[in-house]
């Protein structure tokens, strides 16, 4: 009986051991469903930032680091800072906005210069870059109690830019540029009359060189630029606006993948300008600018810097204010 008893209680159990089998066994499959997904995104990251490990090892480029058409605010405004090329067959379309106040010997002298312009960029095989941009400039200008004003096409230019040196270990990613400025902008202040500054008055060609360094999430940045205007006659007299010799220098942030921010310091160094040989004086004051912008990127091809200067030398606009929406195809 007692046997019979022990065996009655074994087959009851059955049932309830299978259950627990089974429910055993779907758990295990659940467990190894969410192992084969966290296998898959660990690859998935792998192949995000092996790139970026090798190259930070071996001192070589990575392939799959944020490059100049990478969706990343950072490096949206670094194209624009030309401290990085856009790659071949891609290109921009930037239309902005400048705004600019400069006030001179305690209020007898005003000028407000305002208006939108619109850049283009493309990206060229060899590491090349094209860009031409034209403004549309609004000036009022007030002096000694007159005012007077005046509209029209500022300055063109053309720009061609060259990958000289890619970053590497400690040396810093290097591009050079060759432009050209025409001068479209009206001006008559040296040929008479109504005075009107929409350009210098003077073609002038530039050559530059910028350089970057990445220290992830930050980047250093700097430039040279050398420019020098072709003298001409104007007003019966021989006008040589003289070299200048610019210098700027900065670092940007990336406060995420679609926002950045960045701090500049720009300056620019005059010869005299010279009338029939004769120096003009006050003509060589250096121009300093301290700046600070962001950027942001609206959608994947979208994106909107802003930057405001503040004047630091006496020469100097007392502030500006550009705003600019490339729009990358």
């Amino acid at each position: 009986m007692r046997k019979l008893l022990t065996i009655s209680a074994m087959v009851m159990a059955l049932p309830a051991q299978a259950q627990d089998a089974a429910e055993l066994r779907r758990m295990l499959q659940e467990k190894e469903a969410e192992v084969r997904q966290l296998k898959q995104r660990i690859d998935s990251l792998e192949r995000e930032l092996t790139p970026r490990r090798v190259a930070q090892s071996t001192g070589a480029p990575a392939a799959d680091a944020a490059g100049p058409d990478s969706d990343r605010a950072l490096e949206r405004a670094l194209v624009r800072e030309r401290g990085l090329l856009l790659s071949a067959g891609a290109f921009e379309i930037e239309p902005n906005f400048v705004y600019s106040r400069l006030e001179l010997s305690g209020g007898s002298f005003k000028r407000d210069a305002f208006g939108p312009g619109l850049a283009f960029r493309v990206g060229l095989p060899a590491r090349f870059q094209f860009e031409a941009g034209v403004p549309y400039v609004w000036e009022r200008r007030e002096t000694a109690g007159t005012e007077t004003r005046a509209d029209g096409i500022g300055d063109a230019y053309v720009a061609l830019s060259k990958q000289l040196l890619l970053e590497r270990g400690a040396l810093p990613s290097v591009i050079g540029t060759l432009g050209y400025q025409f001068s479209s902008g009206r001006n008559t202040l040296f040929s008479g009359g109504t005075p009107v500054a929409l350009g210098t008055g003077f073609d002038a060609a530039s050559l530059g060189l910028t350089a970057i360094k990445r220290a992830d999430p930050v980047v250093f940045f700097g430039n040279y630029t050398f420019t020098r205007s072709f003298s001409e006659s104007q007003g019966g007299s021989a006008v040589d606006l003289g070299n200048v010799h610019s210098i700027r220098f900065g670092t940007g942030l990336a406060t995420s993948p679609g926002t950045s921010l960045r701090a500049a310091f720009s300056a620019r160094f005059f010869d005299k300008t010279r009338v029939n040989g004769v120096p003009l004086p006050n003509t060589d004051d250096p121009v300093g600018v301290f700046e600070l912008g962001g950027s942001a990127v609206l959608n994947a091809s979208t994106a909107i810097d802003v930057l405001l200067g503040i004047g630091v030398t006496r020469s100097a606009p007392d502030f500006r204010i550009g705003i600019a929406v490339p729009i990358r195809f």
